[in-house]
C-alpha cells in the first residue's frame, strides 16, 4: 500500500512515520494477518476492527459482527454527511441543502473536508468487504442532517447555511465516533484476544487526530479557546462543544445533543482512581488537565440516542 493513501496522509503528514512505526511494532508483537496489517496501515479503528472480525475473534463471531454492523452504520452516516457538504451526494436534495454553507468553506478547509470524506468512504468499503452488513439499506436519502428525522427541519438546520455551526456539528460527529469505538472495546475484550484488542485501541488514539483536524479548522475560523488546537476535549456537557462562536446561540435541541455527546468528559477518575490524588503530579496539573487526558467511552445505547435524530429509519 502506498503510504500516501494512509488515513491521515492528507491531514497530518507529519505523523505518517509514527503510524508506520506503530504498525510495524504491532506486527512484531502479535501474529496478525495481512488484512489486519492493511487495516493498521489505514490507521483507522473501523478498518482494524473489520480485519479482526475474520481473524482473531472467530470464536465469537456474532458479538464481533454486531460491533462491525454498528460501526458500518456510523461510517455510512459520516460519509454521506461529508458528501452532502461537498456536493458529491447521490441525492440532489442533500447536495442542494448544503449549497449555501458550501460556498463559505475556505479553499484550504475544503481540501481537508474532501480528504476526510475519502477516509469515510474507505471505512465503508473496507467494513463491507470484511463482512459488515448494511442491514438498514442506508442510502443518501436515509439521513436528515438537520436532526429532524425527515419530519421537519431539526435543531441542526443552521449547519446548512452557517459555517461555524457546520464545523461544530462535524466536530460532534467525529467525537461521537471516537467515543463510540472506545465504548465497543469491551465487547472485543470479551472475545478474548487481548494483543489484537490492544492494537485496535492504539489505532483509536490515531483516529482521534481526525477529530483534532476539525478542531483546528474551527479555531482558524474563530472558535473559542475551549476548542483546543491539540484536539483534546475540555470539560463536559454542552460547554465542551465550544459553541461560543455560533451567534445566535444554538437552539435547545442542539444544546441537548452536545450535552449527550460530551457527557462525562469532565471525569477525572480512571480505573476507580481519582487521577488528581496520584503522587508526584506535575505543577499546575488540575482537574481540567486530568479530564483532558482521557477520552470517555460511550455505550451503544448512548450513541444511538445521539445519532438517531439524523437517521430516518430506527436504529433500535
Amino acid at each position: 500500500m502506498n503510504e500516501q493513501t494512509t488515513i491521515l496522509g492528507g491531514i497530518d503528514p507529519e505523523i505518517t512515520e509514527k503510524l508506520v512505526s506503530r504498525r510495524d511494532a504491532i506486527r512484531q508483537g502479535a501474529a496478525v494477518s495481512s488484512k489486519l496489517a492493511a487495516g493498521l496501515a489505514l490507521a483507522s479503528v473501523p478498518v482494524a476492527l473489520a480485519a479482526l472480525s475474520k481473524d482473531a475473534f472467530a470464536q465469537s463471531p456474532d458479538q464481533v459482527k454486531a460491533v462491525l454492523d454498528f460501526a458500518l452504520k456510523l461510517e455510512i452516516f459520516e460519509n454521506e454527511f461529508y458528501k452532502a457538504v461537498l456536493g458529491k451526494s447521490s441525492s440532489t436534495a442533500q447536495n442542494n441543502a448544503f449549497a449555501a454553507v458550501r460556498a463559505q468553506i475556505p479553499a484550504a478547509a475544503q481540501i481537508s473536508v474532501q480528504q476526510i470524506q475519502k477516509h469515510e468512504q474507505e471505512h465503508v468499503d473496507f467494513l463491507t468487504s470484511a463482512g459488515a452488513t448494511n442491514s438498514l439499506n442506508l442510502t443518501a436519502d436515509s439521513f436528515d442532517f438537520t436532526g429532524g428525522r425527515g419530519n421537519a427541519p431539526g435543531p441542526f438546520a443552521r449547519a446548512t447555511s452557517e459555517l461555524a455551526f457546520l464545523l461544530a456539528v462535524a466536530q460532534g460527529a467525529e467525537d461521537t465516533g471516537v467515543r463510540a469505538y472506545k465504548g465497543q472495546a469491551g465487547n472485543l475484550l470479551a472475545a478474548g484476544n487481548r494483543p489484537v484488542l490492544e492494537a485496535a485501541l492504539r489505532i483509536h488514539s490515531v483516529e482521534a487526530r481526525h477529530a483534532a483536524k476539525i478542531r483546528r479548522l474551527r479555531r482558524s475560523t474563530g472558535a473559542p479557546a475551549v476548542v483546543k488546537w491539540s484536539g483534546t476535549v475540555s470539560g463536559g456537557g454542552a460547554a465542551a462543544a465550544g459553541a461560543g462562536n455560533i451567534n445566535p446561540a444554538p437552539p435547545q435541541g442542539a444544546v441537548d445533543a452536545f450535552t449527550l455527546i460530551y457527557a462525562g468528559e469532565q471525569n477525572t477518575t480512571q480505573a476507580g482512581k481519582d487521577v488528581l490524588t496520584l503522587p508526584n503530579l506535575p505543577s499546575g496539573f488540575d482537574a481540567a488537565a486530568a479530564s483532558e487526558a482521557f477520552d470517555e467511552p460511550l455505550t451503544k445505547e448512548q450513541v444511538v440516542a445521539i445519532v438517531q435524530p439524523f437517521f430516518k429509519p430506527s436504529l433500535t
